[in-house]
Parts: C-alpha cells; structure tokens; sequence
C-alpha cells in the first residue's frame, strides 16, 4: 500500500489527467473501445507499458515499466532513509524557500523519472496507435520519438523562433530583475550538497519533465481533444487538466499559472501542425532559468532533522 501511496503522490498529473479523461469520454462505461488509442495512451499513463502491451509491442512495454518500478523502487529506497525531508520540513512557504539535502535531491531524480516516464509512456502509446490506423481523425498523428523530443530544446531550428525566444528573454529579464528582491524564490543546500549538484539536477531533471509533460499534455491530450471537440474547446480542456495537475508547492506553478502556460503550450502546439518540439524547448528552458534563480537566491544552509519515535 505504501507504494501505492507514493504513486498517487509522485503521479498526481497522471491521477487527476486520468480522471479528468474518464469524466470527459464517459470511458467508464462497459463498451469502451479498449483497441482505441485514447485507451491505449490512458492505460499506459495508468500503468507505464500498459498501452504498449495492447499495441503488441512487448518489449518496449517490458522497458518502460521495468524503468517506472526501478524509479519507484528507487525512491521508496530514499523517501525510508532517517534523514530524509518531507514536505514539511522541506518547503518554507511563508518565506518563500525550500530546503534540500543528498538523500532529499536523490529522493528527488527517482520520483522525478517515474512521473515522467509514466507520461511520456502514455503519449508513445497513444502515438503508436494513431499511427498504426489514423483513420476517422481529423488531427495529424503525433509522429516525433524520444530522441526527437530529447534534443528539441537545443535544437536552433524551436530556438530561433519568435514564438521562443521572445517568451524566453521576458522570462529571463523578469527573474534577473527581482533576482535580489525578498520575495525571491530560493533553494537552500545542506552541506553534503554542492551548487553543481543543483545545477546538474536543474538541467537533467527539467529535461525529463519538458519531454514528459509536453509529450503527454500536449502531444497526447491536446491532439485528441482538438480532434474530438475543434481546436479551441481541444486547446481549452487540455489547458484546464494541465492546470489542475500542478499544485504551486515549492517552486511549481500554481493551476492558474500552469492553465496559461498550457494555453500558450496547447496552441504552439497547434500552430506547429500538432508536432510537440518547439513547447519542450520552451518548456525546459523556462524551468532551467527558474532553477538558475532559485539556485543563485539560495545558499548554504544547516539543517536539523528531528525524528520521534511514535
């Protein structure tokens, strides 16, 4: 149960996402097409490599929930060590600031990759049936792999763009501008944790988050809504779940903040003729300046762990 538990938290955007998709489609019901990629993509963002199996495609099922359980594995490993920070002692909301420590950051990659890995397990799936029969869609089938989405946000071709850039430099003008200011986000290290290991996480972690997120919210939800219910009413639904699925703890946007970036997400989205490349690059980059801020108003930091025995 405890395990189960640790899911629910670690995967609230698959939880209230599922939901949210059984409410809208009425899939609850016993005729459900289970063949459906929209099926296909649900059970997999569910249990990864769930909708992989349904598409035959056993050994990509095996790989990705063999890399979900080791994750889980990984942080209920972490999450059962004594020194190991909850929420809260980890998140100081009423000054603006956060605490983290080795085993808390370690705690940290693994959940971070069984959240991400279950989202974008979900899109594969949903691609891999839409492209097997695309018939009776109106929307293109999402065509672009793990690779494609993994170097998009290095990639000149998204980077180039004014639909990038310009967000990018108003995003980075705004934190550089209230860098110094009290209200200013920051992370605060223990001292078995360097300002390298932050940045290393802030750069790989983000990568796995843009590539997750977009690939299932946009590259799964987006396209299907729009399919089902016209680009704008598909942009609004897609937006509304991914705003629903953050919770502005720590450093996260909160449901209104979230819905609006996935407005501006879902519609490049559909500007791009529903190919997800250009949202990851934006997406990372976003949260790798925000990491970079919060990293530099933060600082070294003693931590006292006390732990009773009830």
């Amino acid at each position: 149960m405890r395990c189960v538990w640790l899911w629910c938290i670690n995967n609230r955007r698959v939880v209230q996402t599922a939901l949210a998709l059984v409410l809208i489609w009425d899939c609850g019901g016993v005729h459900a097409d289970t063949s459906a990629p929209w099926f296909r993509g649900v059970a997999s963002a569910v249990i990864p490599g769930a909708g992989q199996a349904g598409n035959g495609d056993y050994p990509e099922a095996a790989m990705h929930f063999g890399i979900f359980a080791v994750s889980v594995y990984g942080a209920l490993h972490y999450q059962n060590q004594s020194d190991y920070l909850d929420a809260d002692e980890r998140y100081d909301e009423d000054n603006n600031r956060e605490f983290i420590n080795k085993t808390t950051l370690r705690y940290d990659y693994a959940a971070r990759l069984a959240t991400d890995v279950t989202l974008y397990s979900g899109y594969a799936a949903y691609r891999d049936a839409r492209l097997r029969d695309n018939a009776g869609f109106r929307t293109p089938a999402p065509r672009e792999s793990l690779s494609d989405l993994a170097v998009a946000p290095f990639s000149f071709k998204f980077l180039a763009r004014p639909t990038t850039f310009i967000p990018l430099a108003i995003d980075a003008a705004l934190l550089y501008r209230y860098k110094d200011s009290k209200d200013a986000y920051g992370i605060y290290r223990a001292k078995d944790v360097s300002q390298r290991d932050l940045q290393i996480f802030n750069l790989t972690a983000n990568e796995m988050t843009a590539v997750g997120e977009e690939a299932f919210f946009r590259g799964f939800l987006n396209n299907e809504f729009s399919n089902r219910f016209g680009d704008g009413w598909g942009l609004a639904t897609s937006s509304t779940i991914f705003g629903l699925a953050h919770s502005g703890l720590g450093q996260s946007a909160n449901s209104l903040q979230a819905a609006l970036a996935g407005a501006y997400f879902g519609w490049l989205h559909q500007r791009n003729g529903f190919q997800t490349g250009e949202g990851v690059a934006l997406h990372y980059w976003i949260n790798v300046l925000a990491g970079i801020s919060a990293i530099h108003n933060g600082g070294r930091a003693e931590l006292l762990h006390v732990q009773l025995p009830f």
